[in-house]
């Protein structure tokens, strides 16, 4: 899903409105600053401190990720404001064809956060980039100079390209190439290995469907278009709870948008770990905090998931995590799960890029 410019309430708003005392209501006694046995007010909840994740071992738990539609250091100073905890990663997107990101790779690395770079095939302009043109090799040269890019300033990250392809609201989805993955496997597979011929070779590699295929024929599967176990370290997924805020949507669990996914993903790739690189609900149709806590414990018996993206902005419908009280409440409890993670480093020891 790319981003809009969103109307997203900031966390002033909502303790204008008294998110913080719903906030701390949700927090068990004595988990404030300072304990005690009386109940927690907000200025405890606010004053709760930071969870910085110290533990450099990739063995257990899901990493926390975030993407809001604004300047990095305002995602992460918000993050750990708002939800009082630091990031395991960062995502934004960016188009094919732009310049190499390095500021602010190397500005998440100092802060100890991963950067999740969603790179998607749109030309200057925003016109579409045929995949064909790159398989023929007329993006070898900007690959070349984005891998030697990467290459120099030889830090770690993950790199998301062509996601969600068997969606039907993309020019680089199957449905768009005559039903056809050939050109988007060649096409994915060239570009990994152009730049890797470049030097890039701490490029964390995001293969990323979306939990539906849309259309549903057998053509769209997603592991007709797996590219090969050499030139992916994350099967990626993107999933939405839209409840009833679409014409065509229904309230749905987590674990129902993406039980049948997973299975996919461990059937294409089980040796890889899994992100669900988008995923938020809606409040439309249902109870939104009760999602999110179900999402938490749900999270805690898929070991084949290893991190997961909050899509943390009012688009479509409701996804911001502050869009009520509640739902802000449960996401800021959630966070502070045993099995939440939120070392950088940690998450990018998972998979080892060749």
């Amino acid at each position: 899903m790319t981003p809009n410019l969103p109307s997203d309430p900031t966390r002033r708003q909502l303790l204008a409105g008294g998110a913080a005392t719903a906030l701390a209501l949700a927090l068990p006694l004595g988990a404030c600053a300072g304990g005690g046995s009386g109940a927690p007010n907000a200025e405890d909840v606010l004053s709760l401190p930071v969870r910085v994740d110290t533990n450099t071992s990739a063995q257990q738990g899901v990493f926390f990720g975030l993407f809001k539609e604004a300047a990095l250091t305002e995602v992460v100073a918000d993050c750990q404001n708002d939800y009082r905890i630091k990031p395991a990663s960062a995502m934004w997107f960016t188009r094919f064809g732009s310049p190499f990101p390095e500021s602010a790779i190397r500005y998440l690395a100092q802060q100890g956060i991963a950067a999740q770079v969603t790179w998607e095939p749109w030309a200057e302009r925003n016109e579409a980039i045929p995949l064909a043109d790159i398989v023929a090799g007329k993006w070898d040269a900007y690959l070349a100079e984005y891998g030697a890019a990467a290459a120099a300033l030889d830090l770690p990250f993950m790199l998301r390209w062509g996601h969600e392809f068997n969606g039907d609201w993309y020019p680089w989805c199957t449905v768009r190439q005559g039903q056809s993955t050939d050109l988007y496997v060649k096409a994915y597979r060239r570009v990994v290995e152009r730049m890797r011929a470049a030097g890039a070779r701490k490029v964390q590699w995001v293969w990323c469907f979306n939990n539906e295929s849309t259309p549903a024929g057998a053509w769209n599967a997603p592991k007709l278009a797996w590219p090969g176990d050499d030139v992916v370290d994350w099967v990626g997924i993107d999933g939405y709870n839209f409840g009833t805020s679409q014409s065509w949507s229904r309230w749905t669990p987590f674990r129902d948008v993406f039980g049948n996914a997973l299975a996919a993903a461990a059937d294409i790739a089980p040796r890889k770990p899994v992100i669900l690189a988008e995923m938020a609900s809606s409040e439309n149709g249902g109870d939104k905090a009760a999602w999110i806590t179900q999402m938490f414990a749900d999270l805690a018996t898929l070991p084949q998931v290893r991190a997961f993206t909050w899509f943390d902005l009012m688009k479509e419908t409701s996804w911001a995590i502050t869009s009520s009280e509640a739902a802000w409440a449960a996401m800021a409890k959630g966070l502070r799960g045993d099995y939440i993670r939120g070392n950088g480093a940690a998450l990018l020891s998972i998979a080892s890029p060749r």
